[in-house]
This record gives structure tokens, sequence and C-alpha cells, in this order.
């Protein structure tokens, strides 16, 4: 067989792969790394995919790195996708046939979007938003569509329905959730949400099933709660699960995702995972991007011998919709009964800082836009609520300057 040797190999070219990647060229590790990437771009920001759906966007607009960052740092990115790793021979094979040796191996093959089997209607036709490509598939479809179904009232289809409003285009929001973001924020902050959302005319339907649906002209129909709906296309944003199937082909112990210690390694002490395919202490499988990010560093100390575990630091969620700045860290986590409280409002700005032991341990809000960067520092260094006081007074302290002579 004839195979190449690389001693250090990711797959997945996320924020996890380009973290691993940076941080073991910042410690002056040299060794040859292959990155292998199964999509048709270089490696880009995916949570901007979504979000930029208005203007539309260019094939390479918001890669992490250009083509020079990858030959500086002496990284071999394959475009190709790995179908089989061979655990016990520390091999990994391709589509294009191509066969690669390692000593390590970063699995960072995120997740993929979950597509509900719906009646009336082929897999195929459904739209997804997981990545470039999704989109842009979605993108060409509003050219000549105007009505568009979203299932799942998460992050995705919350954010999907406001860039299609924001295009002029019509949208029914079905969600098996009580409220959109139910999960992210308390009730108080998501009904200022429903009432932005109802305002831009958008048909919502929360506490609801879509099993089924029916072909009517060229486009489709489906009852809710009595109504006939119709609609031009259906967009899945049902969540996504992690991408594991190499993992099991690797023998590698899975559950929900790839079960990780918390140093990242797997069962297999050469096999690493970080980002949306890790699962961590608690069954916890992050889903963040700036918790892919820290867990690919991680990662890449590990491979450095010089390991520090992993804690599951508060990332945050952010995001801008419906005319709302909205951010979440940690209230995922909560649980009933064992915290306190703070409820703040101070014009548009409305908060709730939750502490354990006088320590911060979640956060949420709306519109205190500017000092997102300083409740994540609060979150990371558990301020007690003097210091969250001092450090982010509602209402915000204002800054002068004064020009002397």
């Amino acid at each position: 067989m004839s195979f190449q040797n690389y001693p250090i190999i990711a797959i997945g070219a996320s924020i996890a792969s380009i973290s691993f990647i940076r941080t073991l060229r910042e410690n002056g590790d040299k060794r040859k790394i292959l990155l292998v990437h199964g999509e048709d771009r270089l490696p880009y920001k995916r949570t901007k995919i979504n979000k930029n759906m208005v203007r539309g966007f260019d094939k390479d607009e918001f890669k992490i790195a250009d083509e020079q960052w990858y030959m500086d740092n002496d990284v071999t990115l394959l475009f190709d996708r790995v179908i089989n790793i061979d655990s016990a021979e520390k091999m990994i094979s391709t589509k294009s046939g191509q066969v690669f040796s390692y000593g390590k191996l970063l699995l960072a093959t995120g997740a993929a979007s979950v597509v509900p089997k719906l009646s009336g209607i082929e897999q195929q036709e459904i739209h997804k938003v997981q990545n470039a490509y999704d989109v842009d598939q979605v993108l060409e479809a509003c050219a000549d569509k105007e009505r568009f179904l979203i299932i799942g009232g998460g992050v995705e289809g919350v954010e999907t329905a406001d860039q299609l409003i924001r295009k002029g285009k019509q949208v029914i929001l079905a969600s098996r959730m009580k409220q959109p973001l139910q999960k992210l924020f308390p009730e108080s902050l998501l009904n200022v949400l429903l009432e932005k959302m109802l305002a831009r005319d958008l048909k919502l339907f929360s506490g609801v099933s879509v099993s089924s649906v029916r072909k009517k002209g060229v486009g489709y129909c489906t009852t809710i709660l009595g109504q006939e709906l119709e609609f031009d296309a259906v967009i899945a944003c049902t969540g996504a699960i992690p991408n594991v199937d190499l993992a099991v082909k690797a023998d590698l112990k899975v559950e929900r995702g790839i079960v990780v210690n918390e140093y990242l390694q797997t069962s297999d002490k050469d096999i690493l995972a970080a980002g949306d395919v890790a699962q961590h202490n608690r069954g916890v499988v992050t889903g963040l991007w700036h918790a892919a990010e820290h867990q690919g560093k991680l990662a890449a100390l590990n491979v450095l011998g010089t390991p520090q575990p992993h804690s599951l630091p508060p990332y945050r969620l952010k995001t801008e919709v419906f005319g709302l700045f909205m951010f979440s860290a940690a209230y995922d986590l909560l649980v009933p009964g064992q915290y306190e409280v703070v409820e703040e409002k101070d014009g548009d700005i409305h908060r709730f800082m939750y502490y354990e032991d006088d320590k911060l341990l979640a956060a949420v809000f709306i519109n205190d836009k500017d000092r997102a960067k300083t409740y994540q520092q609060a979150l990371f260094e558990k301020w007690d609520k003097n210091k969250v006081k001092e450090e982010l007074p509602l209402p915000a302290k204002l800054g002068f300057s004064f020009a002397l002579g």
C-alpha cells in the first residue's frame, strides 16, 4: 500500500482545527500537518453564514485565514473527505482514494443538520442552513420564491427568519417550543422578542409539530392549528447532531458525541476530538464557536505534552435578530433553586444575572452590545455582585473626554 505520513492530521476545517494548528505553531511545534477539509472553499466562520443571507456573500468572504497562512505554517490543506479511520494501523482513507498515516489525529468534524421526515415532500427538497453550501442553495431558491416555512425555533431558525423577512420574504415559523429561544432566555426577554417578530408580520406557531406537507400548485401547503398555510419552500432548523461516523469506524467510544476526557483525548490516546463533535463531562456537547476554539487550543497543548484540563467555561451565545442584540451564557446549564437571580432594566437594556454563593454563574441580556466582552470576562472570572455593580452598572457609566487648552 502506498501512503503518505503526516505526524499530525486534523479532520474537519472548523475553528477547532484552526485553533489547534495555531496553538501548535505558536508554541514552536515544527511537525508537518495535514488538514482535511471536505468543502469547496477555504475554512470559514460558519457562524457568519446564515446571518448574512440578506446581502449574500462571496465564496471566501468569511475565511478564517488566507492560503498564505497555511503555506507559512507548513499546513497541507486537502479538499477531500475522509471515509475511514483505521485506528489500529493509524491510517485514514479519503474519498479520492488517498491514504495517510498519522502520529496524532484530531477529529473536528462538527455537527450535521437534523432533517425531519415529512410526508408529502422528499428530504432533498427540504433546505438546511448548517454550512455555506446549504445557505447558497437557500439564496438560489430565494431568487424566485416568496413564501417560506421554517421548522424550528432555535437560534438558527430565528436568525434565518429574520434574514428572509429582511429580504422581503413571507415567513412562517413553526416550533415545538412554547416560545422561540426558550432554552436560552427567560420568558420576559422572550416576550420582547416575540413582540418584535410579530411586528414584522412573521407568522409564528409555537408548541406545534409539522409532520406532513402537501403539494399545491408549484408550491406546498400544510395545516397547523386548523389553518391551511401555503409556502414555496421548506427550511429545517431542527437542530444538529455530532458527526460521529468516523469515530464509530475508528472504534472510539461514542455516545451522543465522541466521548473525551478533560484533556480532549478520546478512548484512543492518539486521537483527540474538539468542537461540536466532542462530548464532555456530564454528556455536554457545547455547540458554540468560542468553545470550539478553546477546545482546539487544549487539544494542541495535549499534543505538545503540556496538557491543561477543560473546565467547560461559560462561553456566550450572541445574536442580532429583529432589531435586538441578544446574549446568553450558561443559562441552559442552570439548576433550578440553586442560584440567586438579579433582574435589572434601564431603557431598552434588560438583563438577568444569576449568582451562586455570590459568584456570577450565568447571564442573559438584550441590548447591551458594547459591553458583551465585559460580561464574558465577568463570567470567566466569576465576579461577585459588588464587582458587577462597579464594572457593569445599570445605567451604564458614560465616558467623557475634554479638550484642554
